[in-house]
């Protein structure tokens, strides 16, 4: 009996103890439970974003992506139009190399033929070098000015290859004698390329091989600026206004490049010149729109000397390449060539 009793007693105190150990694991998931309701709150609060923002940076999202579809396509467009354009870059690469070997040849031609015809008659070949060389200084002005002024110029070589011609009203406001705007810079650039141009054709100090670049004997007699118009307007006040352009364009050239007034002819003189014809050397007809603005226009002439007989030619061509300046008699017989 003794031995139930203490049985019972010990079986009460565990159960005395197991209790409050219960209370205390209850009460302990409770906090945890509770501290993790609290982070969660605290989480979500922190990381979740408003569903207004969110669609927001969803449209945002959709927008660029759509965006970078349209830029990869463009992107596959522009290779293609590269290559393209490196194809007719190769191309046209390749017809200029045929043209540069078609003039070549040509002038190559036209080499042997002046060699011929200089050797049948020395005159004759003389003159027909002089005004081959003209026209390859003006055509080589022309494509110079044209490649670097493009559309703001309008420029061409005169049917007979002795002259540029530019539209009047191209560097003149109409009644005026002062460039328009940017217009002068063109003329300077003129002054530049005739500069480089002219150089082995006159007499000047510049220090220069003759027999290398012209063992022709090529001399020029004048460049001459000259000022037209059409036939509107009276008489004087045409001459007036084609001079005073003539002179614009001339004394820009000459403050551009003061060294062309130093380029001498073989009479000793400047080969610049300066004339104003008005309306007195029309080139189209004066009774339509178009034919007036042809006629007003400013010329750039080159004149070349012209020997009188094969014996000045030789002299010519013996002084030239020596550098030196021609025979007084021999500037008093030639003749000019335009």
């Amino acid at each position: 009996m003794r031995n139930l009793r203490r049985s019972n007693r010990e079986e009460e105190e565990e159960e005395s103890v197991f209790v409050p150990m219960t209370d205390m694991t209850v009460s302990f998931l409770f906090i945890v439970m509770i501290l993790l309701a609290f982070f969660a709150v605290r989480f979500s609060d922190t990381e979740n974003v408003p569903r207004a923002a969110y669609e927001s940076l969803q449209k945002k999202f959709n927008a660029l992506s759509v965006e970078h579809q349209e830029l990869e396509l463009e992107l596959v467009m522009l290779k293609r139009q590269l290559r393209e354009v490196l194809a007719e870059k190769e191309r046209l690469q390749d017809e200029i190399r045929q043209k540069e070997e078609t003039i070549a040849a040509l002038k190559k031609r036209i080499e042997t033929l002046l060699m011929r015809l200089r050797e049948q008659n020395p005159l004759e070949g003389y003159i027909a070098a002089a005004q081959a060389k003209r026209a390859e200084i003006l055509q080589e002005i022309e494509q110079a000015l044209k490649l670097e002024f493009k559309d703001d110029i309008q420029v061409e070589i005169s049917p007979e290859n002795d002259a540029l011609r530019f539209t009047g009203e191209g560097l003149f406001d109409t009644g005026q004698a002062t460039f328009k705007p940017g217009k002068g810079v063109l003329v300077e650039r003129l002054a530049d390329l005739l500069t480089q141009a002219i150089g082995c054709y006159t007499i000047n100090s510049t220090n220069i091989d003759y027999k290398a670049c012209n063992p022709y004997g090529i001399v020029i007699e004048a460049v001459q600026v000259e000022g037209h118009t059409d036939s509107r307007g009276s008489d004087q006040n045409n001459l007036i206004l084609s001079t005073a352009r003539a002179n614009t364009a001339f004394l820009t050239m000459i403050n551009s490049q003061p060294d062309l007034l130093t380029y001498l002819n073989i009479r000793d003189q400047p080969v610049m010149a300066v004339a104003g014809y008005g309306r007195m050397r029309p080139i189209a007809t004066n009774e339509t729109l178009s034919g007036r603005a042809e006629n007003r226009r400013i010329d750039l002439r080159l004149i070349m000397y012209t020997p009188r007989n094969s014996d000045q030619v030789e002299l010519i061509q013996q002084q030239i390449r020596d550098g030196l300046k021609l025979q007084t008699e021999l500037s008093q017989t030639g003749s000019l060539a335009r």
